[in-house]
């Protein structure tokens, strides 16, 4: 078995795994870039492979595994309805299994194995590459989201951390950009969802500072704070999620005045009906349900 540092390395790195868990323990993106720097830790890699659908992450995601060197395996998701809900499936942890097993049987070189997951999916592969193969195994996941069992079963662990130094302050620029895109511009389908909220403020012309990661930041700050809500409605083709803008929200508030815009005479949306309403309403003025303070943005900043 290899050394610490020493022989070739294989990266496989269950992308839609790491990257929400980022979202959902540190609030925000993952660098993309540091992953290889994790792996190179444990020795020279030689293979480096990222499974996601794309198409469900934003295109700055893909840019920086090809700038850092790892192959991105594109694994479209599968949509299919039941009981009339839209549902997805996706096959990418399979490819994952597959291309592992494949390195093991034909890359023999291939010494140590950083598999980047949290999903206890991986252990048999684990304990099949190493107890064949004699190979070593080290799980980095991202703290809090990583089956005990997987550790267990690969013996080793060098877990993601987020990176130094990031602040909520730091992202107000781009929020205030953001927040005011979405109050002047009406896109051409009429309303927003948060893929189309991200490719806007990607889009120079659009003024939002900041790198793609920023942006993306800015935006998940945007939702876990009340900035944005979302609800969903059924469109002539199928049911969306449409986001949208809180003006009832202070911070919200203090950029509409800023930039000298009005205000939404109807800035509240009713969660059982949809309706519009004023602000500080307590009904509903088409259904009747009570509206909560929280509804219209009581909450602080």
């Amino acid at each position: 078995m290899q050394g610490a540092g020493t022989g070739e390395v294989g990266l496989f790195i269950d992308l839609e795994n790491i990257r929400y868990s980022f979202l959902n323990v540190y609030q925000i993106e993952p660098n993309v870039s540091a992953f290889i720097e994790k792996a190179r830790k444990h020795g020279r890699v030689s293979v480096a492979m990222a499974y996601a659908d794309f198409n469900e992450h934003p295109q700055w995601v893909r840019r920086g595994l090809d700038v850092a060197g790892i192959t991105a395996r594109d694994v479209p998701v599968r949509r299919f309805v039941r009981e009339g809900q839209e549902r997805l499936k996706s096959s990418a942890d399979l490819h994952m299994l597959m291309d592992i097993m494949e390195t093991a049987l034909d890359r023999p070189q291939v010494g140590t194995y950083v598999l980047m997951t949290g999903d206890s999916d991986y252990i048999r592969v684990i304990t099949w590459i190493k107890n064949r193969f004699d190979k070593r195994v080290i799980i980095s996941g991202v703290p809090g989201t990583i089956s005990a069992d997987l550790v267990a079963a690969a013996g080793e662990a060098d877990h993601l951390e987020a990176g130094q130094g990031f602040t909520s302050d730091s992202l107000i620029t781009s929020v205030e950009a953001i927040a005011l895109m979405v109050k002047r511009c009406v896109p051409p389908t009429g309303f927003w969802t948060i893929r189309l909220i991200d490719q806007w403020s990607r889009d120079s012309r659009n003024g939002v500072p900041g790198s793609d990661p920023d942006k993306s930041n800015a935006i998940s700050y945007m939702l876990r704070n009340g900035l944005m809500r979302r609800y969903k409605t059924v469109t002539d083709v199928r049911e969306v999620t449409i986001s949208e803008l809180n003006e009832c929200h202070p911070m919200v508030r203090r950029f509409i005045i800023s930039s000298g815009l009005e205000f939404d005479p109807l800035p509240v949306r009713c969660v059982e009906c949809n309706t519009r309403n004023v602000a500080e309403t307590p009904q509903c003025a088409e259904c009747g349900c009570t509206i909560a303070p929280a509804d219209w943005g009581e909450q602080p900043a």
